[in-house]
């Protein structure tokens, strides 16, 4: 009786078992309709946000192409603005850029004077040269000259219809504002051309004024989704464009409801199914067992992954590819092994697996020793099991060859574009199979112009067709010269150039020739530049020759003469260059007389002065005034050049006229001292009549009895010193007229000045005039001939003494005074309150015989300024406020002496 009772407690076990299945489908139903609500919806904010990053891709699209635009046209300007661009240049470049950009329509050159100067294409009938721009191109084409930049322009109806759209980018030289390079875009291509194709097959995309007027629609007839569409503003160009894209439906789009029906005919399904799950229970078993023994033994890494992202099982491979423990990696996440720089890419590719999506992605993994692996992986969702599952392959060597073959052939590609020579390669039978840019460039042809082309080639000219077949069948045979050969080029637009051709095989991987390879160097410029400096070069020899100094240049180690003009030749022989300086008996100095030792000099001392002065030829005896200086020769080394002018004539005369000016100078002192002769005697009768009158005082004493020493020794005394000044006068006398060489030395002006003014003081008693001296007593000693100085002031202040003889008592006052003008100059002041000079009689006031006293000869003062002049000072006049004349001149001190000594 038992069984019955242990059966009815087993059987609500038994239903409860086979019940919880359909209760668990049923939940599992609820679960996956509230999911596909949920992932629908996800799904529907997921494509709003692809158009929004679409159309901002969009946008950005557009704003690099104008970017280009805009740089390609401050390109126009510059060499505009630097001259490098004339009218047919100009045309090539906008035609080329018109054609590589299909939204641009017109490509102009704007004057400063807002008038078209030049227009492309050369067949527009818009923008003509000459056309005045309108009112609405004003405004961008104002903003543009005086912000400095790209300034864009209000969309407008042309004349063909069709809305369009200006850029204008100026060009300045300097401050100079030449005008503006404007392009023209069609707002409708800008919509077509500017963004790929498949753009246009997702979205509608428009382009809309500030004022929401549709300016352009890209073509499409399908059906719209608005529910699903955003807009942007389009920056550059501003002026209130926006960018508006609308997705379109998707054809064999799936209903809604499908995905609940699906989830409720598969439940009913599984609830149908449950009853054959017993019969498939020990077949599975198997199954799984034989997947175990494929996932523990596969060299591939496997692993089972949540939608989470984090693993739930890994095969072993992981240990031995990455070397983690299968158990460590559990409940990690995968983006924790990703490295930085592929944690974004990994991230998006996992949330492509949320909707169910299989994906297949690279990325490198961080290895348990802290390295990183490229592993590639294969990933597929089962979204009813919320699991991935995944394999991962190691990559990381054949990453490393790409990377490898990647660099080299970027390299490769990066110098043969960025070389300057242009490249051409010919095969056997003489079709051109490569060209790069540089060789493009030289020619004007494109590399699909150019590839496959036969001779004759499109860049021979036709005036030279058949030396450039010569050319082409001396290179197949191989019997091309190894220094190449020059030929002229044709470029596409006609014009001529000269080219350098070096040609050499070209061997391919196994050694076998398969054409030949041409180096193309352009030629013109330095063609042009050799033919001017031949030509320079003849002018220059030609100025030489007719040169009357002689004109040499030597070796400043060796001597040897590297360059002689004519006069040098006529002087020294024809065949002097090639000899040495020494050899043909140049007149130059010695080697302690040059500035520095030439042979020493490296060439980061040139140019460098030599010697500058005069030379007695050691032959002839002619005089020359010699120059030379150190600088650079032709082919790099020091040399000295030297000019040599012939003065034998000038020093002559030179010569006669110091001889004239010494006899002037000892006749002005010799009149001088004839107009004092009545003064000075009247001047010595004083000392000697004291002297007389002291001895015979002294004879009369000594011959009464009562007289005393110490009287007759005081009388003697007063004798001795009377005697002692007559001897001073008589001396000073002797010495201002004898004559001598200049000797300058230094020399106490406060003692030049006491002995002139003591001549000139016996005028000045005798015309009742007063002489004032303002000297300080520390003025430094000056660096003159002491007679000749005296002889200056003597005379200045005897001009001053006649110029007051008229003035009244109380006003003849002579003033003379000294002054030290810095540390390397004394100045000397004569200053006189006389009649005073008029202009006109300043003018020639040092004109030789020129005179306002009545018997004056007109020497005395052109006398003054040559000697002033010989001790490198200045004589000048000007009028005393006080009325009458300031005589100033100048002298060097001492310490200005010496310094010029050290310069020399």
């Amino acid at each position: 009786m038992p069984e019955p009772a242990e059966r009815g407690s087993v059987a609500p076990v038994t239903r409860w078992y086979w019940t919880a299945p359909y209760v668990a489908v049923l939940l599992f139903a609820l679960v996956m309709l509230a999911l596909v609500w949920l992932l629908q919806e996800r799904e529907i904010a997921s494509q709003r946000s692809a158009v929004a990053r679409d159309v901002q891709w969009a946008e950005q699209t557009m704003r690099m192409h104008m970017q280009g635009t805009e740089e390609a046209l401050g390109q126009l300007a510059r060499d505009l603005a630097a001259g490098a661009l004339d009218l047919d240049a100009f045309q090539v470049r906008a035609n080329q850029l018109i054609a590589n950009n299909s939204e641009l329509v017109n490509v102009v050159w704007v004057g400063a004077d807002e008038i078209v100067r030049w227009s492309a294409p050369f067949d527009t009938t818009e923008w003509l040269p000459g056309d005045a721009l309108s009112g609405s191109q004003m405004s961008p084409y104002a903003r543009a000259r005086d912000t400095g930049g790209p300034s864009y322009g209000q969309p407008y109806l042309s004349p063909r219809g069709s809305n369009v759209l200006e850029v204008y980018v100026p060009a300045r030289r300097g401050r100079e504002f030449l005008g503006a390079i404007a392009a023209v875009y069609s707002v409708e291509r800008m919509v077509r051309h500017m963004v790929p194709g498949w753009f246009a097959e997702k979205y509608l995309l428009e382009l809309v004024s500030a004022q929401d007027e549709i300016l352009s629609v890209s073509s499409g007839v399908r059906d719209l989704d608005k529910s699903i569409s955003f807009e942007i503003a389009l920056d550059p160009p501003g002026q209130g464009l926006y960018l508006r894209a609308t997705a379109f439906r998707v054809g064999g789009q799936l209903p809604a409801a499908l995905p609940t029906v699906i989830i409720i005919g598969l439940s009913v399904f599984v609830l149908w199914s449950l009853w054959l799950l017993r019969d498939h229970v020990l077949r599975r078993v198997q199954v799984e067992r034989e997947r175990d023994r494929l996932f523990n033994l596969s060299l591939d890494m496997q692993c089972v992954l949540g939608l989470d992202g984090r693993f739930r099982r890994c095969n072993p491979a992981f240990e031995r590819v990455l070397g983690y423990p299968p158990e460590e990696l559990a409940g990690r996440a995968l983006l924790e092994l990703a490295h930085a720089a592929d944690a974004a890419s990994t991230l998006e590719e996992m949330r492509r697996l949320e909707s169910g999506e299989a994906v297949s992605f690279e990325n490198r993994c961080r290895c348990a020793d802290g390295s990183y692996k490229w592993l590639v992986w294969s990933i597929n969702p089962v979204r009813e099991e919320k699991l991935v599952y995944a394999v991962a392959h190691d990559i990381t060597g054949r990453k490393s060859a790409e990377d490898a073959l990647r660099a080299e052939s970027a390299f490769r590609k990066a110098m043969e574009e960025s070389m300057l020579t242009g490249l051409r390669a010919i095969d056997l039978t003489g079709r051109i199979i490569y060209v790069n840019s540089a060789f493009c460039r030289m020619v004007g042809f494109s590399s699909e112009e150019l590839v496959g082309a036969q001779a004759p080639f499109p860049y021979w000219p036709s005036e030279d067709l058949a030396l450039c077949q010569t050319n082409l069948e001396l290179t197949l045979a191989g019997r091309a010269p190894s220094s190449g050969f020059e030929m002229r080029i044709r470029r596409k637009n006609g014009e001529r150039l000269d080219a350098r051709f070096y040609l050499s095989p070209l061997i391919d991987l196994t050694g076998k020739q398969t054409g030949w390879m041409a180096s193309v160097t352009d030629i013109t410029e330095p063609k042009r530049v050799r033919a001017a400096l031949e030509a320079a070069h003849e002018r220059f020899e030609a100025v030489l020759d007719g040169l009357d100094a002689a004109v040499f240049v030597a070796d400043a180690r060796t001597d040897e003469i590297l360059f002689a003009n004519r006069a040098f030749k006529n002087i020294h022989g024809f065949d002097a260059v090639g000899r040495t300086v020494r050899g043909v008996a140049v007149p130059q100095p010695e080697r302690g007389d040059y500035r520095v030792n030439p042979r020493g000099l490296a060439l980061i001392d040139l140019p460098r002065e030599l010697f500058d002065g005069e030379l007695q030829h050691p032959l002839s005896g002619r005089w020359y005034h010699v120059r030379e200086q150190a600088t650079r020769w032709v082919d790099g080394r020091v040399v000295r050049m030297g000019i040599a002018t012939d003065i034998t004539d000038r020093k002559q005369t030179a010569e006669v006229s110091r001889q004239q000016e010494e006899r002037l100078q000892r006749t002005g002192r010799l009149i001088t001292m004839g107009e004092m002769a009545s003064t000075l005697a009247h001047e010595l009768n004083q000392p000697l009549s004291a002297i007389a009158n002291y001895c015979m005082g002294c004879v009369t004493r000594m011959q009464s009895p009562n007289w005393k020493q110490e009287e007759i020794l005081a009388a003697m005394q007063k004798a001795s010193f009377q005697a002692e000044r007559a001897g001073k006068i008589i001396r000073r006398v002797r010495e201002f007229v004898k004559k001598s060489e200049p000797r300058r030395s230094a020399v106490s002006l406060i003692e030049v000045l006491d002995d002139a003014i003591g001549f000139a003081e016996i005028d000045a008693r005798r015309m009742g005039i007063r002489v004032e001296t303002e000297v300080p007593d520390d003025l430094p000693a000056v660096y003159a001939d002491r007679i000749m100085i005296e002889q200056v002031v003597l005379n200045l202040v005897k001009n001053g003494l006649d110029a007051m003889h008229d003035s009244p008592p109380e006003e003849r006052l002579l003033r003379v005074r000294a002054r030290q003008l810095g540390p390397f100059s004394v100045e000397v002041a004569v200053i006189d309150r006389g009649h005073g000079i008029g202009e006109e009689e300043r003018k020639r006031l040092f004109t030789p015989f020129y005179t306002t006293k009545a018997e004056g000869m007109g020497m005395g003062l052109n006398i003054c300024r040559s000697i002033i002049e010989f001790h490198d000072g200045r004589l000048t006049v000007e009028t005393n406020p006080e009325g009458g004349t300031i005589f100033l001149f100048t002298l060097p001190t001492e310490a200005a002496s010496e310094r010029l000594a050290r310069r020399a």
